[in-house]
């Protein structure tokens, strides 16, 4: 599935928000249900996947490697890797729950478990629970080294989908060209990334005064990179930290204006072939404060403008195309504009222009 959009949900609050999901428009719901392994659990894991299958969603499931392990061998002990017996034991639990339509596998917590030959017992994870149709694997690493990343993710090698980087959220760069320089690393390297839009990008935003068009471009520079995204916490309401609304008014037409603008971006990330199969090409790579890009499929392209500061900034777009008369309008936080050979990006301006 192109450009994976998952929302990390408790799966007991699943049921009541079907009708919600679907017009948010997201792919797949990511629970992680195994604090124990029973006959009851099992059930009603198989019973909510039947229903969000007959509404076009698949259901995720959070596997730690290890703590599944030791309640499926109902042992405490240090799990031993090494032990064919073990692997064999979890290869069977996966493969009983994909025999009954589970199709989706987020996996934590291996790295240390398999730190004795890690790369053999990816490929034979690969091997024994990764394939099969319409199956998608995720795997959560801790990880900057980028041949690591794309070996575990990058479509040749056939091992995971997707990974999940939990270090992005623990860096603290301060430099944005830094950071645009990571993100076009993950982007040129082909290395499949699941995204949060509490990344990197937050630490050049300003939330307090400028709640939506903050989050609103960070959003959209997430999601419009190559790769999946993870949303949690209702985030897609808009709901803002350190913000004091004065009546529920205000708080309404915050909530349809961010809810709207997630909603335009899934439909972009799931439909637009630039962005779905896209290559990806970083402008103003120097500029301080703009992280500008370019996805490109065929003939078709999308142009992305971020201004990652609270003041005016101009860009001089004239040498970076020469059919920027071909260029239209497709999506912005402040809203629709023209193109122009100097454009003036105001205060976290998001704008996206396609041809």
């Amino acid at each position: 599935m192109q450009n994976l959009v998952l929302y990390r949900e408790n799966y007991s609050q699943i049921n009541k928000k079907i009708t919600y999901y679907k017009r948010l428009g997201i792919h797949g719901l990511l629970i992680n249900p195994f604090s124990e392994i029973n006959e009851k659990i099992i059930e009603e894991i198989f019973a909510l996947n039947d229903l969000l299958v007959k509404n076009n969603i698949k259901l995720f499931l959070q596997m730690d490697i290890e703590q599944s392990s030791k309640i499926l061998l109902e042992s405490d002990e240090q799990i031993d890797w090494v032990n064919p017996k073990i692997r064999t034991s979890f290869y069977q639990f996966i493969n009983y729950l994909k025999k009954y339509k589970l199709k989706g596998f987020y996996y934590t917590n291996f790295e240390k478990l398999f730190a004795d030959d890690f790369y053999f017992y990816i490929r034979e994870m690969a091997k024994n629970i990764f394939l099969g149709e319409d199956t998608l694997s995720i795997g959560q690493i801790n990880s900057d080294e980028l041949a690591y990343q794309k070996f575990l993710s990058n479509t040749n090698y056939q091992n995971f989908d997707y990974i999940y980087n939990k270090k992005n959220s623990k860096k603290n760069m301060t430099d944005l060209q830094e950071v645009k320089k990571y993100f076009s690393s993950i982007q040129n390297e082909n290395i499949r990334q699941i995204f949060i839009t509490d990344n990197l990008l937050k630490n050049f935003i300003n939330t307090k005064n400028f709640p939506f068009f903050s989050h609103s471009l960070v959003t959209g520079v997430t999601f419009l990179l190559n790769g999946g995204v993870l949303l949690e916490n209702f985030e897609e309401l808009g709901i803002f930290e350190n913000n004091n609304y004065s009546n529920d008014h205000k708080v309404l037409d915050q909530t349809n204006k961010t809810f709207e603008f997630y909603k335009e971006l899934i439909n972009i990330k799931t439909n637009i072939e630039a962005i779905k199969r896209g290559t990806y090409r970083e402008i103003f790579a120097n500029d301080p404060d703009i992280f500008a890009f370019i996805r490109t499929y065929e003939e078709k392209k999308v142009i992305v403008f971020a201004n990652f500061s609270q003041k005016e900034v101009l860009a001089d777009i004239r040498f970076h195309f020469i059919d920027i008369n071909d260029f239209k309008y497709f999506l912005g936080n402040y809203g629709k504009r023209k193109i122009a050979k100097n454009l003036l990006l105001r205060p976290y301006e998001f704008i996206t222009f396609t041809k």
